[in-house]
């Protein structure tokens, strides 16, 4: 909204500002895609996830806001970005956060982000026992 003064009382009034054409083409077309785009991701979603585990995922249990789906499967958390997939987990040493593992493009991606990849806080750190000296 925009202010204008108004005469010599110093009156303020409000006047919507109205969006230009570029904008509203642009905002038409969000909004005429997005079902597409809900049904598009959760039906990939649902077959990357068909092809990693091998279990079927309903696409009507799949989250999507149009740019991402997020779907768990046995306590595993997916999310596409369009077909840019990732594992979501926890930090390895306090538990808490939401970390994306490196893209799982194939198998071997995803038995990496499953065992080899152990995500962190920046503040946390792993003292695992043999680290600890004896006293």
């Amino acid at each position: 909204m925009q202010a204008q003064i108004n005469g010599t009382a110093g009156l303020a009034t409000l006047e919507p500002v109205q969006p230009l054409g570029w904008q509203a083409a642009a905002v038409g077309e969000y909004e005429r895609t997005l079902p597409t785009r809900h049904a598009d991701l959760r039906t990939q979603c649902a077959a990357r996830i068909l092809a990693l585990t091998g279990r079927q995922i309903s696409p009507v249990n799949i989250y999507t806001d149009g740019r991402l789906a997020v779907a768990g499967v046995d306590g595993a958390t997916f999310r596409l970005y369009h077909s840019y997939l990732v594992l979501v987990r926890s930090s390895t040493y306090c538990g808490t956060g939401h970390f994306e593992s490196p893209e799982i493009k194939d198998l071997a991606d995803f038995g990496h982000a499953l065992s080899a990849w152990h995500p962190l806080h920046e503040d946390c750190e792993d003292y695992s026992p043999e680290d600890l000296p004896d006293f």
